[in-house]
């Protein structure tokens, strides 16, 4: 089947267009590499997904524009796509979304300070007079556990006495 070159050229477009999806992908992935911190297994599972999504993408780009068709112009288109993606868009998207996520986390901080004041400084007000009854029943239980060993201790005592007073009699 004889393609014409205007249906080449758009074909070809196609594929970079795929490339740079692609692409954009991978800067997602590194955004929320950044933005959150993972173990090793997310980040294989991270990988998985990604290599997953991109073949999905080259799968429905070749699928669309070539009727399925594999070409070898059509990789070619792609890693263009990736190219000029990462030479033109890569920094900006980066830079930007980073800067959106530290902002937007800085609000949330804010938000959360705000809120939670009115709560912390009830604690503080409760917590001088929690503090002293702390004590005074601290102080409480010393003396009863103290009185108690002393009664227990005269107990212990005159049972002695009781004993050898019977062994007496």
């Amino acid at each position: 089947m004889t393609v014409s070159v205007n249906s080449q050229a758009y074909i070809f477009f196609c594929t970079v267009a795929g490339g740079i999806m692609i692409a954009l992908v991978y800067d997602v992935f590194r955004i929320l590499r950044k933005a959150v911190k993972t173990g090793s297994l997310v980040t294989y599972l991270q990988d998985l997904l990604y290599w997953l999504i991109v073949a999905v993408i080259m799968f429905l780009t070749i699928y669309y524009s070539n009727d399925g068709e594999i070409r070898a112009y059509l990789f070619i288109g792609a890693f263009i796509g990736v190219i000029l993606y990462s030479l033109l868009l890569s920094r900006i998207v980066m830079g930007s979304s980073l800067f959106i996520i530290k902002i937007v986390t800085y609000v949330i901080k804010g938000i959360i300070l705000i809120i939670s004041y009115p709560v912390r400084l009830i604690l503080r007000v409760f917590s001088v007079p929690a503090r002293k009854l702390a004590g005074i029943t601290k102080k409480a239980f010393k003396k009863a556990k103290s009185s108690g060993k002393v009664k227990f201790f005269k107990f212990h005592f005159y049972s002695r006495k009781f004993k050898n007073l019977r062994k007496k009699i």
